[in-house]
């Protein structure tokens, strides 16, 4: 897979869209950081992302990875603050 491919006119909305909730998410994760916390380090809320990776997977496979990618970023990022 070239970067010529992944930055191709029918690829465009779906990077831009993923920006655009990963910049959303930072912003909530600073505004209401116990949230994430609470979401990342709980087994519920642990089992509530799992259950979003795999019905997104489901539905679209590029969409679960990427998905499943932005949560893990975010579960790094909540470990930090620690």
């Amino acid at each position: 897979m070239s970067l010529q491919n992944i930055f191709s006119k029918k690829n465009m909305n779906l990077i831009v869209g993923l920006i655009t909730l990963l910049v959303i998410l930072w912003i909530a994760m600073y505004a209401i950081p116990s949230l994430f916390v609470n979401l990342f380090d709980t087994f519920l809320g642990q089992l509530i992302l799992v259950g979003f990776i795999i019905l997104a997977i489901m539905h679209n496979m590029l969409f679960g990875v990427g998905l499943a990618t932005v949560f893990v970023i975010l579960y790094q990022f909540s470990h930090m603050k620690k």
